[in-house]
């Protein structure tokens, strides 16, 4: 099955009837830790003949994998491997909510378990899992991240800190937060190395920079810090890495510079990127030198445009009291 797993408590599902009974229907696979208590799940799937149309239900199935089934009542014996469908019944409805479900079957609505959910990363977000220079990390308010391995069998968790920012981000309070995303996780992604892989294989995440297999990255936010976690499911290196960012610390960017080549930084010191400016802006035109100031900071912005009429031999005609104005942002940014 190659298909992603959904989110049954936020994607929509089609309500079919099967065996006499209304239950939800989804093409793509569930993940079975995700489903609520008192909740039964279960595979359709197809035969060596007819591998696409739903013949048969079982726990789970792996091949022929034609579909999903979520039902508030069981279907089958437990001791039933599989059960043969023959009455497989798609009314004309609209998809449904797990919720909207519940309503019209008048069902008491489980609650989402999960106190943090893992989003998948995005291509952009890919260099934020692995290893930052120094002001990158203080920039992003970085504490530290665990290090965490499976051990050759793959279902150990051994683990170690790694401070990576000022000890007093390293409260107890985010101590015990940490110990609580942890914990969760490893009912899921981080449970072994085979929960590992089924995760990333069916929750996307794919990251670019994996040495010798593909990676896989996951941010959960909490009001006060930013996990990313980076999951490596090979054998041969460490397993995963949970990088962990104070979101209070994290320093505002007040401009960008690409130089040649292509080359980005990003700046929090404003005079850092001011000296960076004066001495780059003279060669842009044979450079390829840019930059975006991203401050709103009315006085920053004036000086980065002074130095840009000064260039041209010209004065700049706006005051400072035009930079507090909305709409402004990034003047005669390149």
């Amino acid at each position: 099955m190659n298909a992603l797993y959904i989110d049954i408590y936020k994607d929509q599902m089609l309500p079919i009837e099967l065996f006499g009974r209304q239950v939800l229907y989804t093409k793509h696979p569930i993940a079975r830790e995700e489903v609520p208590e008192g909740w039964c799940c279960y595979d359709l799937c197809g035969t060596d003949r007819k591998p696409n149309r739903s013949l048969k239900l079982t726990d789970a199935a792996l091949i022929y994998h034609t579909g999903t089934v979520l039902s508030p009542r069981p279907l089958k014996r437990s001791t039933t491997l599989e059960r043969k469908v023959t009455d497989l019944f798609f009314p004309n409805a609209e998809p449904l909510t797990l919720a909207e479900f519940c309503r019209k079957q008048n069902l008491p609505c489980p609650q989402d378990p999960r106190k943090y959910v893992l989003r998948p990363a995005s291509p952009e977000e890919a260099g934020l899992f692995y290893a930052l220079p120094p002001e990158r990390d203080e920039a992003l308010g970085a504490i530290g991240h665990v290090r965490i391995d499976f051990g050759g069998g793959g279902s150990n968790f051994h683990h170690s800190w790694w401070p990576r920012g000022p000890e007093e981000l390293n409260t107890q309070e985010f101590r015990d937060e940490l110990g609580s995303v942890v914990d969760e996780l490893r009912r899921s992604v981080l449970k072994d190395l085979s929960s590992m892989r089924r995760y990333c294989w069916g929750h996307g995440g794919e990251i670019k920079g994996g040495v010798c297999c593909q990676n896989y990255g996951y941010v959960v936010e909490t009001d006060r810090c930013l996990y990313r976690l980076r999951c490596n499911p090979a054998q041969g290196d460490y397993h995963a890495y949970l990088g962990c960012f104070d979101k209070q610390a994290q320093k505002q960017i007040i401009g960008r510079v690409t130089f040649a080549g292509g080359v980005s930084k990003d700046f929090t010191d404003p005079q850092k990127y001011l000296r960076t400016l004066r001495e780059e802006l003279p060669y842009h035109p044979t450079t390829g030198f840019r930059y975006e100031t991203l401050t709103d900071d009315p006085e920053i912005r004036k000086a980065v445009d002074d130095m840009l009429y000064d260039l041209y031999g010209e004065e700049n005609p706006r005051p400072l009291e035009d930079y507090g104005s909305s709409g402004m942002m990034g003047g005669m940014s390149l």
